[in-house]
């Protein structure tokens, strides 16, 4: 926080002033200090919205329109959509159709027979403070001279060009994720009923935000990767030697925290280590779907995580989606995603009146999770409409090319579905055609700025044998090189 606001004539004041303060605290008296900044309106506002957790038990179907719901409407915004987003979207759609008269639903009268779940998030709005306006006043003498190992890694900053710039930023990473580790195994001693503290046990919250400064949520993330790394030590090896970052982590954690048996995990930990983070939580999140929707598909491939992310495994979705049922269903299917509360209010505000509008057609209430499947049937139908724009301005192959592609940027790590150009990856210029294999789908961004620009190349075959290089220099060799998948070239 002192660092977004604090001038150098006056640090030495502030320091001093702020090791005598909370958090909190420090908050108003920054906030009162520079009223006008962005940072300022986010300290007012709260480092964390406070979310409520959605839970909803849904039938097979149900679940994998869901997840067409989710990517349609990934791909009318132009930008990759979490699923609390999508159900915004989906309510603010069903709402424009309806002459709906909102019924208010009481927070403490939901029951779960239809296998709806809605509690709030353990992540907390930030609290009033009565901030008095004072600027510490400039404390006379020199800073205090940097430690060694931070001075090997700002000396010379000047003259750095962005290849050593990026150099010693990952540097930087790995430090800090090295501390992070152990800072999380110490909080994991302390944090247990067992131990004994001389004075008031603090919450987790409070020892995040007052005592080590990152998030609550950060701080939990880092606690489950120390928990699920007592079933999976090649997770915690990985993630505190570097070779994983604390996000790559938790993103493997809710997948290797279950089926405790075999040894799967570490080829899901190897894999982890050799694809973009954009690749990753796609492979487990159709990994966790599948291992509660066709076991018998996840069973086969859980030793192949490359599989989960690959165009085979999309074509078995789409299959699914037209209702080609697996041969062994594991249930009703379990989808778990955070959203506002003010959202969540509001679809189940909705959910509610569609249930009622069903009621007064068919004479029978319908359960929730019925009204919940004839909300999602009503915003497909419209969002599946052929655009009369694309048919006028974009030629058969291009859209061809950005069906097969997905409507989204196939540069590794970019998530972008707006602004979207169809790419000659041998130029028109150096005799390339028009031909399928010779087209791929890349954001503006990646195309002009990147390609044209001379900082990246797309080379080889579409879509699935294509080698992109990042950081093109002359006479040095790329900073990495990824193959199509988002995978790292040795």
């Amino acid at each position: 926080m002192l660092a977004r606001f604090v001038e150098t004539q006056n640090e030495r004041g502030w320091i001093a002033y702020a090791e005598q303060q909370s958090v909190k605290t420090l908050e108003g008296e920054l906030r009162t200090v520079d009223r006008g900044a962005l940072e300022a309106g986010a300290i007012e506002r709260g480092q964390e919205e406070k979310d409520t957790r959605v839970r909803i038990s849904v039938p097979f179907s149900l679940a994998m329109k869901w997840q067409r719901t989710k990517r349609q409407a990934s791909r009318i915004e132009g930008v990759k959509l979490s699923a609390g987003e999508a159900l915004e979207r989906v309510t603010a759609e069903v709402l424009a159709a309806l002459p709906v008269q909102l019924e208010v639903v009481d927070d403490e009268a939901v029951d779960d027979r239809d296998g709806f779940q809605f509690g709030h998030g353990r992540s907390s709005a930030a609290s009033s403070n009565e901030a008095v306006p004072w600027i510490p006043a400039a404390v006379e003498g020199d800073s205090p001279p940097a430690p060694a190992f931070l001075s090997r890694l700002v000396d010379g900053l000047d003259d750095a060009d962005a290849f050593e710039l990026d150099a010693r930023l990952r540097q930087v990473i790995r430090l800090e994720q090295r501390l992070d580790a152990q800072i999380a195994a110490l909080v994991r001693k302390v944090t247990a009923p067992e131990y004994e503290w001389s004075g008031k046990r603090p919450t987790r919250d409070v020892l995040a935000r007052e005592l080590l400064g990152m998030s609550p949520s950060k701080l939990r993330a880092l606690l489950r990767i120390e928990r699920v790394g007592d079933q999976c030590p090649a997770l915690l090896e990985a993630y505190r030697d570097g070779a994983l970052s604390w996000s790559q982590a938790d993103t493997l954690a809710p997948l290797l925290d279950r089926d405790f048996d075999g040894g799967w995990r570490e080829e899901w930990v190897a894999y982890a280590q050799i694809v973009t983070g954009v690749r990753l939580k796609e492979a487990v999140e159709r990994a966790k779907f599948l291992r509660d929707a066709d076991p018998e598909v996840y069973e086969r491939h859980r030793e192949d995580p490359a599989w989960f992310a690959s165009p085979q495994a999309e074509e078995e979705d789409q299959d699914r989606q037209k209702c080609a049922h697996p041969r062994h269903l594991g249930g009703p299917i379990r989808i778990s995603f955070d959203a506002a509360s003010d959202v969540v209010k509001l679809f189940r505000a909705v959910l509610c009146t569609v249930r009622r509008a069903i009621e007064r057609d068919t004479g029978r209430l319908p359960s929730e999770a019925e009204g919940f499947e004839a909300m999602l049937a009503h915003v497909l139908d419209g969002w599946d409409v052929d655009d009369p724009w694309l048919k006028k301005n974009i030629s058969r192959k291009h859209r061809e090319v950005l069906d097969r592609d997905h409507w989204q940027c196939v540069f590794p790590g970019c998530t972008s579905q707006r602004n979207l150009h169809v790419h000659h990856i041998r130029f028109r210029s150096a005799g390339g055609g028009n031909e399928a294999e010779n087209l791929t789908t890349l954001c503006a961004f990646h195309h002009l700025r990147g390609v044209h620009g001379g900082t990246v190349s797309v080379t080889g075959s579409a879509p699935d044998r294509l080698e992109f290089a990042l950081g093109l220099r002359a006479w040095c060799e790329p900073l990495v090189r990824y193959r199509s998948g988002g995978q790292v070239m040795g």
